[in-house]
């Protein structure tokens, strides 16, 4: 008690304290880890839950979401520093035939997650059980045929096209070369279609005019013949 009456004794009591909560302090901050990126987030609960993230947003180091699935819709509550899941909820039940399809835009956004290539068709069917996106894409001058599921976005199914085939009279490039001879332009894909008389190719041809509107066309060609079965032209 008699060093605490000394003038000296109480600062050097006081710097050492702020000295030891200085230091405590920076140690914090040092081995804080920052938390995930909200990308990094949507993929993990995407990937766990097999559905769409929305609503994503990080609240005192805690993300909120929600999560839809083709059943449900949920509330997840994700650590942002380890990821970990602290809650998930079921807000809503879908019910049965009112399920919530995707929408054109957000199917081809899907599509070249995967594929790199012009989607040259894209449509709705509902008359299945499943509510299916039907699409054309073209790869590499070729054309692939994709199913994509209406809710998900996943990818159901893939039919390459063949080009080609061996005992057909015409080959694919005489039918470019008819197609051309109606169409001048760059050739964007060629398909074959096997068929009881023969087959016929798919040649598509889009014309680039600087001063114009371009022109697309797609020319039925029969593979034994040559003939042009019919043009459908892209407005």
């Amino acid at each position: 008690m008699k060093n605490l009456r000394k003038p000296w004794a109480l600062p050097l009591i006081f710097t050492i304290i702020i000295l030891v909560a200085g230091g405590l302090f920076i140690g914090n901050l040092l081995t804080k880890k920052s938390p995930l990126s909200s990308e990094e987030i949507q993929m993990q609960l995407e990937t766990i839950y097999d559905g769409k993230v929305d609503n994503l947003k990080l609240e005192n180091g805690v993300y909120f979401a929600e999560i839809e699935r083709s059943d449900a819709l949920y509330s997840a509550e994700v650590d942002a520093v380890s990821g970990k899941v602290l809650g998930l909820n079921q807000l809503s039940k879908v019910e049965e035939g009112k399920l919530q399809t995707l929408s054109e835009q957000e199917v081809r956004v899907e599509i070249a997650k995967k594929y790199v290539g012009e989607i040259k068709r894209l449509s709705l069917n509902k008359k299945k059980e499943q509510p299916v996106y039907n699409a054309e894409v073209v790869k590499e001058k070729a054309l692939v045929e994709l199913q994509v599921d209406a809710i998900t976005g996943e990818i159901i199914s893939e039919n390459r096209i063949e080009t080609t085939k061996e005992d057909v009279l015409i080959t694919k490039d005489q039918a470019i070369k008819i197609a051309l001879g109606q169409l001048k332009g760059e050739v964007e894909y060629v398909a074959f279609q096997q068929t009881d008389d023969g087959g016929y190719y798919l040649v598509d041809i889009e014309q680039d005019n600087e001063d114009a509107e371009d022109v697309e066309a797609i020319f039925q060609i029969h593979a034994i013949t040559g003939d042009i079965i019919s043009v459908e032209w892209d407005d």
